[in-house]
């Protein structure tokens, strides 16, 4: 018997065992593979090569023309692809699957749906007869009278919709004659109209938008508004992904009054280069100076710009490098442009996002504070550079304000001396003070001190500590165009003393709660040392003198809460439910400077500070410090904050400050109640109690109904007033930038 006989005989056999299985169970079927080489896309119509299953009610093979053909309830599967239909044809010679009846082609989490259908499932291309495609990375759905997927990843649809709204009866679509979409890519669509429901809205020619799994560049949401300040506006931004580590967000705002601003966001999160992000807007100024006059805004210079920035970079040698910039041109930028990318509100809600480092600075602060921030950390000790500049705003004040470049910090952290039981510590630090005009210097401190604890467990513990200041300072007098060369010697005295007084309640097996009491005492000796011949560059340059008493106690509750996870040992977990201090200090000497608590004058005692901490659950989070003057009979300091929040996702916060001797008396609420899980309200105050004065007050309500909400609001602040209304259409314009985790579409008039 010939090689080619024997071949021929093989697969007889097979053909047969194939017909008879056919007939003797027609419910399921293992067919032979239809697969070819993947094809090594990301597509989620991809092929993985591994063989199909072929089940129906009725299932049929012809051996010569290679068909199977398969009638109700018919599903073919492969790995995690499934098609179902109610009638199929499989060529296995072609490779290609005709689908009648309820057509559904699912590929993980994405599908395709049909009246009729033919399918290569080499290519996993082919023609839909009225299908929806539905992409679950972004939740749209692509409706047409036919559907060609041309490519692993490229779709042609005619005469269809798209939507992220349910396609059966959407609440806004855009209708178009033609769409090429590809996936991990963008959706060009031709002749097209915005609808709401079945209604019309405006036309649109072409429309541009993606359809991504990545971050893709393209247009995102323009915002329109009308402002008393700058007339009508329109701010169009464009989001370029320009690698898979950094990102660019341009922005073009025109405004009738002031004429465009341009702008520029610039995130990167990279391995070498750090995480941040950077904001730079610029405006040459058409405004009227006799407008902005009338309005409180007196005309300050044609070019306007401002820079900001977060950046974090891990260095070599564990080292870590934070830069904060805050470059403003004039003192009233950031009080004509509140809204937008330009706001500092957006960008401290970028800020949060990359650092926590918000600009605390809020818009009337003239000095804008910028830094680079280098620490390194070691097991014993901290060392740091820090160059910081003031962006003076108060032009007669620029030139004579001090910039530190740079200072440079170090402290060692309690180790032992290896004598006994005496540790030392030690905090230096070395910095170059310059500016324009006036004298400039360079400052040297440092600071060691030892310290010898002593413990009579577990009664008491007592730790007497003696340091010695030494500074130096060279300066350079302006006035006098030399170099002059002081010093100072600073010693200083403490002796603490504390002791701890615990118990432990068990209200169940599974909670138990910690009380402590730890009264402390601590006197501190400074010498008075003449120092009114030294510069004056920051509060270190006067140490003042110290003969003072401070005593007190604190008080903790701490509980531990166990609980035993199926299959696993008991695990406990520990939470400090609340913390109060309560402390005043005694004067032995009179007067002290700069007293420890605050001391009326003239008197010993100084007012009682107390200090209160709760955070029993992650309701409720309440903070709150308060002093007492035993002399005057009443509080002089309040300062509260309190924070609640529920699991629907309501939220509140009450901020309350109150100085007696710096008039100030303010209280600042904000709250967000989820009425119902598509509607919630919104509302902040800020009001002062001793100018009976509303600083700002917003209100707004905010509805979502599925694919698509509504934000109006409305904003007072000074003589500014705002009413905004948002629109928000899901899976439109939301990728990078600012504004695309704000409104996208919004219309805004001041009255």
């Amino acid at each position: 018997m010939t090689m080619g006989t024997s071949r021929l005989l093989i697969r007889l056999t097979l053909v047969t065992t194939a017909l008879v299985m056919a007939w003797v169970s027609p419910g399921r079927l293992e067919a032979q593979t239809a697969s070819k080489k993947s094809s090594q896309t990301r597509n989620f119509f991809a092929q993985t090569g591994a063989p199909w299953t072929i089940e129906a009610q009725t299932l049929r093979y012809d051996a010569l023309q290679r068909l199977y053909q398969a009638e109700g309830k018919v599903h073919i599967t492969s790995e995690n692809k499934s098609i179902r239909a109610d009638w199929a044809r499989v060529d296995l010679e072609k490779q290609e699957v005709q689908l009648a009846g309820s057509v559904r082609i699912q590929y993980g989490s994405d599908w395709l749906t049909g009246d009729k259908v033919i399918w290569h499932l080499d290519t996993e291309t082919g023609w839909v007869d009225g299908g929806t495609v539905y992409f679950s990375e972004n939740g749209f759905y692509i409706s047409g009278k036919n559907i060609t997927k041309r490519g692993p990843d490229r779709y042609h649809v005619s005469r269809g919709t798209l939507t992220t709204c349910d396609p059966a009866s959407p609440d806004w679509s855009i209708a178009f004659a033609d769409l090429d979409v590809t996936v991990d890519g963008l959706g060009w669509a031709k002749h097209g109209s915005f609808r709401f429901g079945k209604l019309p809205v405006f036309y649109l020619p072409f429309a541009l938008f993606p359809v991504n799994k990545e971050r893709q560049s393209g247009l995102l949401m323009p915002t329109l508004g009308s402002s008393n300040l700058h007339g009508l506006y329109l701010e169009v931004p464009f989001y370029w992904a320009w690698r898979q580590d950094m990102d660019w967000t341009f922005y073009a705002n025109a405004m009738e009054k002031r004429g465009l601003m341009l702008g520029a966001e610039y995130r990167v999160h990279h391995a070498a280069l750090g995480e941040g992000v950077w904001f730079l807007n610029f405006l040459e100024d058409q405004a009227d100076p006799d407008d902005l006059r009338a309005r409180g805004y007196p005309f300050q210079e044609k070019d306007r710009y401002w820079l900001r920035a977060r950046h974090t970079v891990d260095l070599p040698h564990q080292m870590k490098m934070f830069l904060d910039l805050d470059l403003v041109s004039d003192r009233n930028f950031l009080k004509e442009f509140q809204s937008g990318s330009v706001s500092q509100s957006a960008t401290n809600r970028a800020f949060r996002q990359v650092s926590q480092r918000e600009i605390l600075n809020d818009q009337t602060i003239t000095a804008r504070e910028s830094s680079l921030y280098v620490l390194r950390r070691w097991e014993s000790g901290v060392a740091s550079m820090d160059i910081r500049y003031w962006n003076q705003l108060d032009r007669k004040l620029d030139e004579t304000t001090v910039q530190q470049v740079p200072y440079l910090r170090a402290s060692v952290t309690p180790s032992s001396l290896g004598l006994g039981s005496t540790y030392y510590t030690l905090d230096a630090s070395a910095v170059h003070y310059w500016r324009p005009q006036g004298d400039t210097g360079l400052r040297t401190d440092v600071f060691p001190a030892l310290a010898y604890p002593i413990h009579w467990f577990p009664y008491l513990a007592v730790e007497p500590s003696l340091g010695l200041r030494s500074t130096l300072y060279q300066v350079d007098m302006s006035e006098k165009n030399n170099t002059t060369f002081q010093s100072r010697w600073v010693p200083e005295a403490r002796l603490s003393a504390s002791t701890r007084l615990e118990r432990v309640y068990r209200p169940s097996n599974t909670l138990a709660v910690q009380h402590v009491i730890r009264p402390d005492f601590q006197y501190v000796f400074i010498p008075d040392i003449d120092q009114e011949d030294l510069p004056l560059f920051d509060d270190l340059d006067r140490i003042g003198r110290q003969d003072t008493v401070l005593y007190g106690f604190s008080s903790f509750l701490t509980t531990k809460k166990t609980h035993t996870p199926p299959g696993q040992d008991p695990q406990a977990v520990y939470k400090e439910w609340a913390r109060l201090g309560v402390h005043q200090a005694y004067l032995l000497d009179e007067p002290i400077p700069k007293p420890p608590i605050e001391t009326q004058p003239g008197k010993r005692f100084s007012d009682i500070l107390m200090s209160l901490d709760l955070t029993p659950e992650r309701y409720l989070n309440l903070s709150y410090d308060v002093t007492y003057s035993p002399y005057q009979g009443r509080t002089n300091i309040h300062d509260l904050s309190l924070w609640l929040n529920s699991h629907r996702g309501d939220r509140a916060h009450v901020t309350y400050r109150y100085r007696q001797d710096m008039a100030v008396d303010e209280i600042i609420g904000d709250i967000h109640v989820q009425v119902r899980p598509t509607l919630s309200l919104y509302a902040l105050y800020d009001y002062s109690f001793d100018k009976h004065e509303t600083f700002k007050q917003s209100y707004g309500v905010h509805y979502r109904h599925g694919c698509w909400g509504l934000r109006l609001s409305y904003r007072e602040e000074a003589e500014e007033k705002e009413v905004s209304l948002a629109l928000v259409l899901v899976g439109l314009g939301q990728i990078g930038g600012v504004l695309a985790q704000d409104g996208l579409v919004s219309m805004t008039s001041n009255p």
